[in-house]
């Protein structure tokens, strides 16, 4: 079974997330092929997709989106799950349905699920507009990613597709 994983990353972050979602498909016996929605194939060829992005302001960032609305046919004649990346106010974090505005990513992919992981800020990378908003909203450097609960839920993926 091949998996195809594509996500979309501004400063990297959800890019590893994406590498251990790869990990967790591969223990679980898929052989996933991890790619940048930059210079991602279409998903034709494999036998499901795992679609992550960052998201900013509740959105994804936009390679990832245009990748997954110009592969939307494809998307929905497999099973697909997304993910996002994003929540870095702290504990608790919003729930998946409240953290991102994900109806068109359901419409786009039919996905089976969609989860949203807490995600990090690296300070050093931000963009001049990014770390104002930071100062502004008082959010400090911090990296939340749960990278056991990722690569879990990758396996869970593995299982589901391998059935009884």
């Amino acid at each position: 079974m091949r998996a195809l994983v594509v996500v979309g990353s501004r400063h990297g972050g959800t890019m590893e997330m994406g590498e251990w979602v790869a990990e967790g498909l591969r223990a679980g016996g898929v052989d996933a092929d991890l790619r940048d929605a930059e210079d991602a194939p279409g998903p034709e060829g494999y036998d499901l997709a795992v679609v992550g992005g960052a998201v900013y302001a509740a959105r994804w960032v936009e390679n990832v989106r245009e990748w997954t609305r110009a592969h939307s046919g494809a998307l929905t004649a497999m099973p697909c799950w997304i993910f996002s990346s994003g929540p870095v106010s702290g504990p608790p974090f919003p729930t998946d349905e409240e953290s991102v505005q994900y109806g068109r990513l359901l419409e786009w992919t039919d996905a089976r699920e969609h989860r949203c992981f807490p995600g990090r800020i690296d300070t050093p990378n931000l963009r001049p507009r990014e770390r104002a908003m930071c100062i502004t909203l008082r959010v400090k450097e911090c990296d939340y990613r749960p990278k056991d609960d990722i690569t879990a839920w990758a396996q869970g993926i593995a299982g589901e597709c391998a059935g009884p």
